[in-house]
């Protein structure tokens, strides 16, 4: 019996000696969160104290709760009278004149601002369709952003992607599409200076612009993959301004073969949630955070995260995060034709787009999925947040 007493004590001290490793290898993170509190938008808002360009690193593109945030930060008004100029990548640089005329169109009827929203929707990307609804909510919150102020005071939008339109498209307009594809950074980087330029030589008052670009395309370092370069469309904005420019990570999954990772294993995301901070932004740059491997590319380099962004900003847990897919009236008769032609088009550039063509055999059985709005989680949610709660234990 004594030797069972001193056996159930041995693995009593084990198990807590183990917990004990787990919450101390999140220490150092959770000290220096227990100091910042400022939250995620007043972070952004004074980034532009000192800078005339802040780049926000997206989530996945379809990822909602990222543009409540986003539609908070624009509408507030320290943005409106500061800023006023917003960049994107979703959404071909050919939409600038047509999208801004819209966004500057006061007191449209609903069905006029539903049909032109759609409109965009269906012809912001190179792609044959887009179907991440925030895309479209984000055209709405801003057009009721533009219509509640004074003409002067409106938000201008400029999505910088490729110049590309479905207009007229036909073989040789993919061939080209595909050439441009190899230089995309450098064209969505180019787009924006010569425009921001232009904003900055103007006589508007506002010569600040926030910049909203997807995963690598925000990163400011030059990378390489088996001995090619890559630059980013940041990179060349850094190069262009130096430190006018700032960028921010938005809390975030990386990528595996297998599906999805949390940075850092999951440390990270513990150390807020074990103080239940959910909302909160800072700088990488002499924070425990900013000295960790950057491990959100998964090829190698030796770079920190502090090499990489300006900051972090945390909104949400991941358990929170969610995409919608899918959107009401963005095929419909009139437009299933064209989309047809579109797969069959973009079949010319290769490489991913010819997975284009599954779609096309969906869609002749059914194209109704695409009105329909699909609402979920992250793929492998639980066991992300089983390995985050791992460091809890």
């Amino acid at each position: 019996m004594r030797k069972f007493f001193i056996l159930l004590l041995a693995t009593a001290l084990f198990d807590t000696g183990n917990c004990l490793a787990q919450i101390n290898s999140i220490s150092p993170y959770v000290t220096y969160l227990n100091g910042q509190n400022q939250s995620a938008k007043d972070y952004i808002l004074d980034l532009f104290n000192d800078h005339d360009i802040v780049i926000i690193c997206e989530r996945l593109h379809g990822e909602m709760t990222q543009y409540d945030l986003l539609a908070d930060i624009i509408s507030d008004k320290r943005f409106i009278e500061k800023v006023g100029n917003v960049f994107t990548e979703v959404g071909v640089s050919t939409l600038n004149p047509s999208l801004n005329k819209f966004l500057h169109t006061k007191d449209l009827a609903p069905d006029t601002v539903e049909n032109r929203i759609v409109h965009f929707q269906r012809n912001c990307s190179f792609w044959p369709i887009w179907d991440n609804k925030n895309y479209s909510c984000f055209l709405h919150a801003l057009y009721s952003i533009n219509n509640s102020l004074p003409a002067e005071d409106a938000i201008n939008v400029y999505p910088s992607d490729l110049p590309f339109s479905w207009e007229g498209a036909d073989s040789l307009t993919m061939l080209k599409l595909r050439i441009m594809i190899a230089g995309r950074d450098s064209t969505m980087a180019s787009q924006i200076i010569a425009r921001f330029n232009e904003i900055r030589n103007s006589n508007q008052k506002r010569k600040k612009a926030l910049v909203i670009m997807n995963y690598r395309h925000a990163f400011s370092q030059e990378f390489f993959i088996s001995g090619h370069s890559l630059k980013n469309t940041a990179y060349f904005l850094f190069k262009q301004y130096g430190n006018r420019v700032a960028n921010v990570l938005f809390n975030t999954v990386g990528t595996t073969n297998d599906g999805f990772n949390l940075l850092q294993d999951g440390k990270w995301d513990a150390a807020f949630k074990l103080l239940n901070k959910e909302n909160i932004g800072f700088d990488f740059r002499n924070s425990t955070f900013g000295k960790d491997s950057f491990d959100l590319w998964p090829y190698r380099s030796d770079f920190t995260y502090q090499d990489v962004f300006t900051g972090f900003i945390f909104f949400q847990p991941i358990e929170k995060h969610h995409t919608i897919e899918g959107y009401r009236g963005l095929v419909d008769a009139s437009f299933r034709n064209e989309l047809m032609n579109r797969i069959d088009l973009i079949g010319v550039v290769g490489g991913e787009f010819k997975k284009m063509a599954n779609l096309k055999k969906v869609l002749l059985d059914d194209n109704s999925f695409l009105n329909v709005e699909d609402d979920r989680k992250y793929y492998q949610v639980d066991t992300l947040t089983s390995k985050r709660d791992s460091w809890l234990k």
